[in-house]
C-alpha cells in the first residue's frame, strides 16, 4: 500500500435484463503509477487494468469485469463460483482505502454512493410520474398492451453495463 497513490473509486453496475439472474455491483479503486499510468483494480474479484487515464484504466476494467463474470455464469459454476472469490480479505487494505476516499468525497457530496442514489430517485420518479400515467391510460386505454410490448422490445437481450468513478484529486 506504500507505493500505491490512490486518486479514484468507482462502482460497476451490472444489468442483466436477457438472464434469470442478476450480477451484484462491484467497486474498483484507481492508483496513480510512478510511470503516468492508472491502474484500476477491481475490490471483488482482484482484476486489474491499466490506462493512460482514469476513464481508460476503468473503462477497461469494466469490459474485464463483464468478460469474467460472464465466463463464470455461464461456461463455470455460477453464482457458486462467484461467491468463493469474494469470500477473501485479501483486499481489505484496497477497502480500507476505498471506505477513507469515499468518506473523503462524501464532504462535498460528491460520494458514489447518493450519486447514484439519486440518479435511481430521479428515475423512478420519472418514470412513476402521475401526470404522465393518466396521459398514458387516458390516451391508450385500448393500446396498453401494445405499448408496452413495443417499449418492452427495446430492452437488450444481453448484459449492460455502467460504470461511475470519481477523482479525489486532478489526475
Amino acid at each position: 500500500m506504500e507505493n500505491k497513490n490512490f486518486i479514484a473509486i468507482g462502482k460497476i453496475v451490472f444489468e442483466t435484463p436477457g438472464f434469470s439472474w442478476n450480477i451484484p455491483h462491484t467497486h474498483f479503486i484507481v492508483s496513480k503509477t510512478p510511470s503516468g499510468n492508472y491502474e484500476a483494480t477491481n475490490l471483488q474479484f482482484i482484476l486489474d487494468s491499466v490506462g493512460s487515464s482514469v476513464k481508460e484504466a476503468a473503462e477497461t476494467l469494466a469490459r474485464l469485469t463483464a468478460h469474467y463474470v460472464m465466463d463464470i455464469m455461464i461456461k463455470r459454476r455460477g453464482h457458486d463460483e462467484l461467491s468463493e472469490v469474494v469470500d477473501t480479505g485479501d483486499m481489505e487494505d484496497y477497502w480500507r482505502e476505498f471506505r477513507k476516499i469515499e468518506v473523503e468525497l462524501s464532504r462535498t457530496k460528491r460520494d458514489l454512493s447518493h450519486n447514484l442514489d439519486r440518479l435511481w430517485v430521479a428515475a423512478i420518479k420519472e418514470t412513476m410520474d402521475e401526470y404522465l400515467k393518466e396521459i398514458i391510460y387516458e390516451k391508450a386505454k385500448d393500446e396498453a398492451d401494445a405499448v408496452y410490448a413495443a417499449l418492452r422490445d427495446k430492452i437488450p437481450d444481453s448484459m449492460a453495463l455502467s460504470i461511475e468513478y470519481k477523482t479525489i484529486e486532478a489526475a
